[in-house]
């Protein structure tokens, strides 16, 4: 990661031109947040809740209750724009995408409004989609938040689509 944040240092003086850079997954981020932050590189975090499962993730920053801080905390803290990602070993992690939310909510203390920013506007600036006011969704729950352990989705009204899905 830094020899990658230096080489776009280069290449921005040199061209002139600026390079949107994303890491992705990103397990010891928390370690360059400063210099992250300052080239304005961004952070889709992958796992929310790491787990050192291989000696190379040994790094990581864990979070509540090991540690004050959690790596979303820390990049936040850099002003860092940070997206949440899910795992590529499985189709279930994307499922809890919601759950994590919530738990990145809770461990870095931002509010709810901020933890859905990380999986949807934040996440499109990252990777670089446009999506204008026609493809929005709009997702209805029952008991709590969308964010809430709880809660149920209950309908889903699709502008592009021009249907209202209710479950």
């Amino acid at each position: 990661m830094a020899s990658l944040i230096q080489l776009k240092t280069e290449v921005e003086e040199q061209t002139g031109h600026a390079i949107r850079m994303t890491f992705s997954g990103a397990s010891e981020a928390h370690l360059l947040a400063k210099e992250i932050g300052a080239a304005g590189v961004g952070v889709i975090v992958a796992p929310t809740r790491p787990f050192p499962s291989f000696w190379e993730m040994r790094r990581i920053l864990p979070g509540p209750p090991l540690t004050q801080q959690s790596a979303i905390s820390t990049l936040s803290n850099h002003n860092v724009t940070i997206g949440i990602g899910v795992e590529s070993d499985g189709g279930w992690a994307s499922r809890h995408t919601r759950f994590n939310l919530h738990w990145a909510a809770l461990e870095a203390g931002i509010t709810k409004a901020e933890a859905i920013t990380l999986a949807s506007s934040n996440l499109e600036k990252l990777l670089g989609l446009t999506s204008g006011t026609a493809s929005l969704n709009l997702v209805a729950t029952t008991d709590g938040t969308i964010l809430d352990f709880e809660s149920k989705a209950v309908a889903v009204a699709s502008s592009k689509r021009g249907v209202v899905d209710l479950f």
